[in-house]
């Protein structure tokens, strides 16, 4: 999940699940991937279907193999690669309105709310809390069953997460004398973080030769959360961001783009970065495979902004679909494909942090060229000090109020051009988020009201997280 594609997948969110499956017949899905005739008789086959581009759809081919010989083809299951006949989540949501999904499927994790209160995807709790079938989820990063849970209840699985840190060009930093923070307990501080940002930025006259930095709006969430704001109060009743604290770090962080420090949204980084003239960059794990070779680079964490240094990481989940033809297979198959063979696979194409502890500090996550502190990356999975460094940000319909009101639209793009003053954008977006809330009579107990409506729960009092 990256962040150029949230304004496209959200609004499709509202309305995927009335899609039409106009031109995606059941006949064409059917073609993709491996015929059930290679099952093997007396075998249970289940499919498993992502989007993704060639290399990672060879990295979830050689994860099934190695689920196989770990432990499915004891277990007589067999997972039949069907790959997705388009390449964006868009293809996805149109299987699922026409009820062609495969066995397990990926999805983007913002969909996952709207799938389980609709009544498309099955509630996992039950086959996860059993002692023989469960997870020990001792062996797993405390986000594994909480990133993507709903309202407490799980109806996904996320093997892995695209860990957002700032990456860095080394030889910019040396030259610059700074020498950056290798893990996120020793974070910098928002003055040192300041100091660096303009030490780094090279400009004459009007014009900058070379950015300190380059940031998506999302970070706004994160420095928010590290500000010791919340984007919604407890009872989920009013919008957060109001604290004074918030907005003096949020107009902080904008300042560099107003003054010359970071580039307009509209600026393309990669090729500032690739060409030597971007200092610091916020992205997810997918980046590594972008940049030059004739950049030496490492990560380091997101400063304290001033409390706290927090991140927001993309999800990798996947799914059972209601029309799964052998749920129970899916589930085995699913938790095989979060086992430590396929983990490993995972791992070593450095597509995610794998939730297994174990896969994540082995040396197929350590062991590569780049970056040089790959810890960095694995830390947002867990807890700093005891407070998680990944922020616990709302889903589901006032989740995606917040979405479209801090993150994406004129708001946001008034506030990264450098025109909109800070405190109008949070203005606006805090009225528009409270405006969604009153309009649906919106508080904590409405999110599992909308799954008992959608007859998603079948297990309403069995609850992996308690």
């Amino acid at each position: 999940m990256g962040s150029g594609a949230a304004i496209t997948r959200r609004r499709l969110l509202q309305g995927g699940l009335g899609l039409a499956a106009a031109g995606v017949s059941a006949g064409t899905l059917a073609a993709c991937g491996t015929s059930a005739s290679s099952v093997p008789r007396g075998w249970t086959g289940v499919t498993f279907s992502s989007i993704g581009d060639t290399t990672s759809q060879k990295m979830f081919q050689d994860m099934i193999a190695a689920a196989q010989k770990e432990s499915l083809d004891d277990q007589r299951i067999k997972i039949i690669w069907k790959p997705a006949p388009g390449d964006d989540w868009a293809s996805v949501m149109l299987q699922f309105s026409s009820g062609t999904t495969a066995d397990i499927q990926r999805i983007d994790d913002d969909r996952v709310y709207d799938l389980a209160t609709s009544g498309k995807i099955h509630q996992l709790d039950k086959w996860m809390s059993d002692k023989s079938t469960g997870f020990d989820l001792s062996k797993y990063s405390p986000t594994f069953a909480s990133k993507v849970a709903v309202e407490g209840y799980q109806f996904s699985v996320t093997p892995g997460m695209s860990a957002n840190v700032l990456y860095y060009n080394k030889k910019l930093f040396a030259a610059a004398g700074i020498e950056a923070p290798t893990s996120w307990d020793d974070a910098w501080s928002w003055d040192q973080f300041d100091a660096a940002v303009k030490r780094l930025t090279k400009k004459e006259g009007g014009r900058t030769d070379v950015y300190g930095l380059q940031f998506a709006v999302n970070t706004i969430q994160a420095t928010a959360y590290g500000a010791g704001d919340t984007a919604l109060n407890e009872d989920q009743t009013e919008c957060g961001y109001a604290k004074p604290a918030t907005l003096e770090a949020i107009d902080k962080q904008i300042s560099y783009i107003r003054e010359g420090y970071a580039p307009t949204v509209d600026v393309d980084f990669l090729p500032l970065f690739n060409g030597g003239k971007l200092a610091m960059t916020w992205q997810g794990m997918d980046l590594g495979a972008q940049i030059s070779k004739d950049i030496e680079w490492d990560i380091m964490p997101w400063p304290k902004t001033p409390l706290f240094a927090m991140t927001k990481n993309y999800a990798r989940t996947w799914v059972i679909p209601k029309a799964s033809k052998a749920p129970e297979a899916a589930y085995q198959a699913l938790k095989a494909l979060c086992g430590k063979a396929a983990q490993d696979v995972m791992a070593k194409s450095q597509f995610a942090v794998p939730a297994l502890t174990e896969s994540a500090e082995s040396a197929a996550f350590t062991d590569h060229p780049y970056p040089a502190t790959p810890k960095v990356w694995a830390e947002t999975l867990g807890k700093v000090n005891g407070r998680p460094v990944d922020i616990p940000f709302p889903r589901g319909p006032i989740g995606t109020a917040l979405a479209d009101s801090f993150v994406e639209g004129v708001n946001a793009d008034g506030l990264m051009s450098g025109k909109l003053p800070t405190a109008d954008y949070i203005r606006k977006g805090r009225a528009a988020v409270n405006a969604e809330i009153r309009k649906r009579g919106w508080n904590v107990s409405k999110g599992k009201e909308l799954l008992e409506k959608g007859g998603a729960l079948t297990d309403p009092d069995t609850r992996v997280l308690q």
